[in-house]
This record gives C-alpha cells, sequence and structure tokens, in this order.
C-alpha cells in the first residue's frame, strides 16, 4: 500500500514537469490560445446582454468585436497624438533636462569619484616602472568589427519584434472571435473531452471558471479605469504636459501586477523632471502615485482578488512569478486568469485538489481543527483568537457546537488511540477550561434567575471532556433563566444519584462527549429511570451524526429518556419540558407542592383507589375526562376531585362513581388561601388530584 503511494507521488511529480515542459516549449502557440481565452471571457457578459435583447449570436459576436476595434482604434489614435506632441516639445526641455542632469552628476559623481580615486591609489604598484624586459615583443591590438549591415537587416531586426507582437495580438482576436462565436459548441466538446462522462461536474467547473474569471476582469477594468482617470486628472491639476497620455498609459499598464503601475509612473515622473526647473512638481507627481497605490493595493485590490477570483493573496504572488518565469510578459499580464481556472479545476478534481488547498482563499484548516491545533501547541492566546473570531460570526451555541465540542471531540479521539501524553492532555483540558471561562463572560449576560425557575442537573458522563461539555451547556441554559447545577465526573453513579434526593431537580442532562459513550449513558440512565421514573433525562450524544448507528435504536434507552445530539437540541428539549414541569411545581398547594415536587424525584407511589376485584385484580382504570389540566382559581375551603372520570361537573366529584363500577372514591383537598390549582384531567396523574404531564404520553 505504501509502495503504491510512492509510485503515485511519481507519477503526479513526473506529470507536473511534463505539463510545465509542454507549456514553455508550446508557448509560441499557447500564448494567443491564453489571450483570447481571457478576452473571450472579457466580452462574453456582453455578448450575452445583447443576445437577451433579442439579438442572434453572430450580430452580437461582432457588434461587440466591432466596439472593442472601436475603442482600441480611438485609443491608440489617442496615444499616437500625444506621443507626437511629446517628441515635438522634448527639444524644448533640452536645457532644463542638462541642467537637471549636471545637478544629479554633481551629487553623485563627486563622492564616487574620490572613493574610486581612493582604491586606485591603494591598488597602485609602488615600485617605479622599469625599462621593458629584453627580448620582450611588442604588444599588438586586434580590433574585431562586425561586417556593415544592410537595410534589409536592419528593418528586419527593428520589425522583427512588433510584427511578432503583431501577429500574436491578430491570432488572440482571431481565436476570441471563433471562440464567442462557437462558445456553445465548444463548451459541449470540452466537456465531452474532459468530462469522461461526469457533465454536472465538468459543467460547474466551466461555469464556475468563467464566473470568476470575467468578473476579475471586469473588476479590473473599472478600477484601472478609474485609476487612470484619476492619474489624468491629478496631473493635469500639477500641471504636467500630455496628462491625458499619461493617465491612458498608468491604466494601461496596471493590468500587468506589481510592476505596471511603477512603469506608467516613471513616464509621468520623467516629463516632470524635464518640464519644470525645481522639484516640487516631480516630487508631487511621486506622491499621487505613491498614494493611488496605496489605496489600490490595500483597500480595492484585495476587494477584486477575494470577491472575483478566490485566490489567497500568496497565490497571486506565486502566481505572478510562474507564469512570468514560463512565458515573459505576456505570462504576468495573464497569470490571475490562468491560476483562476487551474485553482476551480482543483477544486472539482479529485486529483488537482491540492492546487485548490494550495492557491485557494478558503482556509487551510476547519475552524474545530485549527482550535485543537492551537491546544496541541499550547497556544492559548491563538487558540482565544479564534473563538473570538468564530464568535464573532455566530451565536454562543452555535460556536459550542460547531467549534468547540468538534474540536474537544478530536481531542479525545486522539487519546483513546494513544496519541496524546497524560501532559498533553492536561494542558488541553487546563487551556479549555480557561477558554470556556472566558466565553461565557464574552457571550451575552445570562438572564436572571427567577424563584420558579427549572432546575437542571448536568451530569458529566464518565471523564473532563463530558465535563467541559456539560459546561457548556450550562453556559447556554443559563441564558434561558435555568438554574443549572453541576455534578462532578469524579463522582460515582450511585453518589450521583444519592444527591438527587437532597437536590430539587427538575430535568437532568446527561453530558457524552464521542466516541464510546453509547453503553456508559444507557447504563446511567437505567440507573436514573430505576429511582426516579418520573424524572425527564437528556441523554447528550455530542455530534452524533445521522448517517452512524442511533443509540435510541441501537441501545434501547427508558422511556423518559430523550437523546439530543447537539447543544441547541438540549436547549430546546429542556425549553419544552419547562411548562409542564412548572404547573406542577407553581399551581399546587403549599402543603403539597414539595410533596409532589419531590415525587418526581423520589418516585413516590402512585395513587391507586381500592375497589371489588376481577379475577384477584383490582378495577383501576378511570375514564380519561380530558387530555389536559383543568386550571381553576379555588377559595379556602375543602374540594373533592373526581376520581373515577365520570363527573359531569368536571373536575369536582358530583356522586357519579357511586353509579359505576370500580370502588372509586374522591380526593379530599384542602386549600388554606386563594389561588390557582392545576387539576388532573386525565386521571392518570402520578400526583394525583394535580397535574403532572402525564396527559401528553397518553395515546
Amino acid at each position: 500500500m505504501e509502495r503504491t503511494g510512492q509510485y503515485q507521488r511519481l507519477i503526479t511529480m513526473a506529470a507536473s514537469v511534463i505539463v510545465v515542459a509542454a507549456l514553455y516549449l508550446a508557448k509560441g502557440v499557447l500564448i494567443p490560445c491564453a489571450l483570447a481565452m481571457m478576452v473571450s471571457f472579457l466580452l462574453a457578459p456582453l455578448v450575452l446582454r445583447l443576445q437577451r435583447l433579442h439579438f442572434s449570436r453572430v450580430a452580437a459576436v461582432v457588434s461587440v468585436t466591432l466596439l472593442m476595434f472601436a475603442g482600441t482604434s480611438a485609443a491608440s489614435w489617442l496615444v499616437v497624438g500625444q506621443v507626437r506632441d511629446v517628441t515635438t516639445k522634448v527639444s524644448e526641455y533640452k536645457q532644463n533636462i542638462q541642467d537637471k542632469l549636471a545637478a544629479l552628476r554633481g551629487m553623485v559623481s563627486t563622492p564616487v569619484q574620490s572613493a574610486l580615486d581612493t582604491v586606485k591609489a591603494l591598488g597602485a604598484d609602488p615600485a617605479p616602472a622599469g625599462d621593458s624586459p629584453v627580448g620582450a615583443m611588442p604588444m599588438q591590438t586586434v580590433r574585431i568589427s562586425d561586417p556593415p549591415r544592410g537595410p534589409f537587416e536592419l528593418l528586419r531586426d527593428a520589425a522583427g519584434p512588433t510584427l511578432d507582437s503583431f501577429m500574436t495580438a491578430a491570432m488572440a482576436l482571431l481565436f476570441a472571435f471563433v471562440m464567442l462565436l462557437r462558445r456553445d459548441d465548444l463548451g459541449d466538446r470540452f466537456i465531452r473531452i474532459v468530462g469522461h462522462g461526469n457533465v454536472l461536474v465538468t459543467t460547474r467547473a466551466l461555469e464556475e471558471a468563467a464566473t470568476k474569471v470575467s468578473s476579475y476582469l471586469w473588476r479590473f477594468l473599472l478600477l484601472n479605469g478609474v485609476h487612470g482617470l484619476v492619474v489624468a486628472l491629478g496631473l493635469l491639476i500639477i500641471g504636467v504636459p500630455n496628462a491625458l497620455l499619461w493617465g491612458l498609459l498608468a491604466g494601461l499598464l496596471r493590468f500587468i501586477p506589481y510592476i505596471g503601475p511603477w512603469i506608467a509612473a516613471s513616464f509621468a515622473v520623467l516629463t516632470a523632471l524635464a518640464v519644470f526647473p525645481g522639484w516640487t512638481q516631480p516630487l508631487c507627481v511621486v506622491g499621487l502615485f505613491a498614494l493611488l497605490e496605496i489605496i489600490s493595493s490595500n483597500i480595492l485590490e484585495p476587494w477584486i482578488y477575494s470577491s472575483g477570483t478566490g485566490l489567497s493573496p500568496l497565490a497571486t504572488v506565486a502566481a505572478a512569478l510562474f507564469w512570468t518565469w514560463l512565458w515573459g510578459p505576456v505570462g504576468l499580464l495573464l497569470s490571475i486568469p490562468l491560476t483562476v481556472c487551474l485553482v476551480v479545476l482543483g477544486k472539482h478534481v479529485p486529483q488537482l485538489h491540492f492546487l485548490h488547498l494550495l492557491f485557494g482563499d478558503a482556509p487551510g484548516l476547519t475552524p474545530p481543527a485549527r482550535l485543537y491545533q492551537r491546544l496541541i501547541a499550547g497556544d492559548q492566546d491563538q487558540a482565544w483568537l479564534v473563538i473570538q473570531t468564530e464568535f464573532a460570526q455566530r451565536k454562543l451555541v452555535d460556536l459550542y457546537d460547531t467549534v468547540v465540542l468538534p474540536a474537544l471531540a478530536m481531542a479525545e479521539r486522539d487519546r483513546e488511540r494513544g496519541a496524546l501524553d497524560e501532559l498533553a492532555e492536561a494542558r488541553i483540558e487546563e487551556t479549555l477550561r480557561l477558554l470556556l471561562e472566558e466565553t461565557g463572560e464574552l457571550g451575552p449576560a445570562a438572564t436572571p434567575v427567577r424563584a420558579d425557575a427549572l432546575r437542571v442537573l448536568c451530569l458529566p458522563a464518565r471523564d473532563a471532556a463530558d465535563a467541559l461539555a456539560a459546561t457548556m451547556l450550562r453556559h447556554v441554559l443559563e441564558l434561558d433563566g435555568v438554574h443549572v447545577e453541576m455534578a462532578s465526573a469524579t463522582e460515582l453513579a450511585s453518589e450521583t444519584l444519592d444527591l438527587f434526593a437532597s437536590r430539587q431537580v427538575d430535568v437532568v442532562c446527561i453530558s457524552a462527549v464521542p466516541p464510546s459513550r453509547f453503553m456508559h449513558v444507557r447504563y446511567l440512565c437505567k440507573r436514573i429511570a430505576a429511582r426516579f421514573p418520573q424524572l425527564p433525562i437528556v441523554a447528550g450524544m455530542w455530534l452524533l451524526e445521522q448517517g452512524e448507528k442511533q443509540p435510541d435504536g441501537q441501545l434501547p434507552m427508558p422511556g423518559n429518556a430523550r437523546v439530543v445530539t447537539s447543544l441547541e437540541q438540549a436547549r430546546v428539549m429542556v425549553q419544552q419540558s419547562a411548562p409542564s414541569l412548572r404547573i406542577v411545581r407553581a399551581l399546587v398547594p403549599d402543603a403539597l407542592q414539595v410533596a409532589s415536587t419531590r415525587g418526581l424525584l423520589e418516585s413516590p407511589p402512585r395513587f391507586t383507589p381500592t375497589g371489588p376485584k376481577q379475577n384477584g385484580t383490582a378495577v383501576t382504570d378511570p375514564k380519561i375526562a380530558q387530555k389536559a389540566p383543568y386550571v381553576r382559581a379555588e377559595n379556602p375551603g375543602t374540594q373533592y376531585w373526581c376520581s373515577c372520570g365520570q363527573s359531569a361537573n368536571q373536575p369536582y366529584c358530583d356522586g357519579t362513581h357511586k353509579k359505576v363500577p370500580g370502588g372509586f372514591t374522591p380526593v379530599a383537598v384542602e386549600t388554606k388561601e386563594a389561588k390557582q390549582v392545576a387539576w388532573c384531567g386525565c386521571k392518570h396523574s402520578a400526583t394525583k388530584p394535580f397535574c403532572d404531564g402525564s396527559h401528553k404520553k397518553l395515546p
């Protein structure tokens, strides 16, 4: 298996070398194709817009192409006119240029010449030069000169590069025209060749690449146009001649990343040096370009790159270096669009996924993995920075569910397979405990606990990780005004159960962090349910995925236990339990309130009216009057609650029990003061005659 992986890596490296070599050797053909692709991406939105206006494909492509030629011709005419004006005025600035050069030469040459004279003096031979040795041959000077070149050779040398550039541009425009004209057909053929039958993935890759490259080009075109306009206006205010030419040149050269803006700035600065006798105007020109470049590089370009390309800042620099080395200045111009296409390809092709990871703007690690890495490294400050960053984008419960709990689960998995030593485990536990304390203070203030607040006991299933998850649950529940108590993870189950009887607990929440907690949670649920059958249990099996084996089916839970997989689900489950539990505690008489509440904890025997027996079994099934409590305002006195369920004056007895079999008798309740009472309407409450929510469990 390991040898297969090595072979795969060698094959990948060899394929990469072959691809790079092919790109270099075939650049004469690939450069026009790449330029044509960029032009087609730039013009495709205009073609589609014209087609929506009921233009045919041919008419739309021809119209956009003519519009592009018209704009290019106008810009070329403007540049030629401005260049002619500059060349005619050079002679007027000759004296100023000579004065500036003389001043610069005086500032630089004097110390340099002094240093050179010193070096020559130190390197001179102190011995006097004597006569030449006897018999020495006199030295002869040989001068090699090229033969005179004819006019055709001079014309070829002068026009060769220009002709090559013109041919490349003409081929690119021709390819772009064909691509726009046959766009759908070329896309279908590309999907057929590259997709290998996977039409969905290939189509998505093409659409994403086209959208990102087109968006980048149009945003960059807008930025460069605004930049050129601002440069022209600034130079016009300073008084630099031919400001329109330098503004247009600045806008065009900004398409070349990194070096283009400074090449344009050098022309304007040299013009200012030649025109103005002083240094104020040239320094103003330098300041103008520097200010614009700072604004563009730190505000506008990050917006373009982040929202339009999906590339990281490192990817833009690496792409510029690589494509410039491979294809020269044209490669620098095409570096961003070509890299965008490669990153999109890596996103959708598994074999090239490393390109998306290296150059894409997506984080290298997910937030839980990033937090866990900081915890392993023991870097508390960086771990806290991860939590702060994520908390600014989500609620506290979402932060715990999607970031902190998964990081804690990663630590537990590594601990169980022996990858963490005791020191690292203790460091992670202590760091997380400190971070949770700070996070609890960072979040919104907890709702004040009222006297009738719901009382919840958080019980860690086994170890310190479960206790940390229980702490997170406590923070979440306290935001809803719930009174939360924490049980110790070091106590035995029997010791914890003994505490239930002395505490007024409405709900118990068990906290268990994966993996390998199912059996232990089920054991705790069975122990609690056996001793306190009416106590609601929320079993938090955190991060249990829907596709995994569900403990409800694999490991049956007691009837009063509900399994949840997130803190948000646990919060909702506790909130749903609150109304019925508060009715029992808030609406019963004082004399019975404590007894009924403790009845939930201590599991008192059910009220069972005695009556005649049939086949040795007492008849104890009353009629269900209604599946809801009867909430009545009672005055001081004695009320008789109907136990048979057949009274016409519910919930009070009217003597009907005497006419029905079963031996039912009413329950007398003495009320000492006026208050509201929730009488049981289903006749199945465990705290008869008061409602305990049992009607919700009836079929």
